[in-house]
């Protein structure tokens, strides 16, 4: 089975699917670097570079 899903990172809204601790994960990773997101996803808007943000350990 094929999962896609689109995770607002701003709210952490889910659209789409995918399996449930691949998900708790995801949110583990947004609650820890969500100014990170916002801050590269400013970036790219300006058409800035992104800075690397450290996975889930």
């Amino acid at each position: 089975m094929e999962y896609r899903a689109l995770i607002d990172i701003a709210n952490g809204t889910i659209t789409g699917t995918m399996p449930r601790r691949a998900l708790r994960m995801v949110y583990d990773w947004l609650d820890l670097h969500q100014d990170e997101l916002m801050d590269n996803w400013n970036r790219l808007q300006r058409g800035e570079e992104f800075k690397k943000i450290p996975p889930l350990e």
